[in-house]
């Protein structure tokens, strides 16, 4: 099944085909592959994202995937 993944600022990095403009990709997954699959299939260390949305909605690793999904994943963000 096909879902859309947009990777945020350094992550952009893990995409297929990184050096394509934009920082969404649409990939194909396995049938009730989990968020965690397709983070550790795109190769991002499992303990780096710090928010993860699935269609707008803040999601966890073992949410189950649906054709269609978007996927968002944001990176630990500094300052102050």
């Amino acid at each position: 099944m096909k879902i859309e993944v947009k990777l945020l600022t350094q992550f952009k990095r893990y995409l297929p085909r990184p050096d394509l403009s934009g920082n969404n990709r649409t990939i194909e997954v396995k049938e009730n592959a989990t968020i965690e699959d397709v983070i550790k299939t795109l190769g991002i260390p499992i303990d780096t994202p710090k928010v993860i949305m699935q269609n707008d909605k803040q999601a966890t690793l073992s949410d189950r995937l649906k054709e269609g999904d978007r996927v968002t994943v944001f990176p630990p963000v500094g300052g102050g």
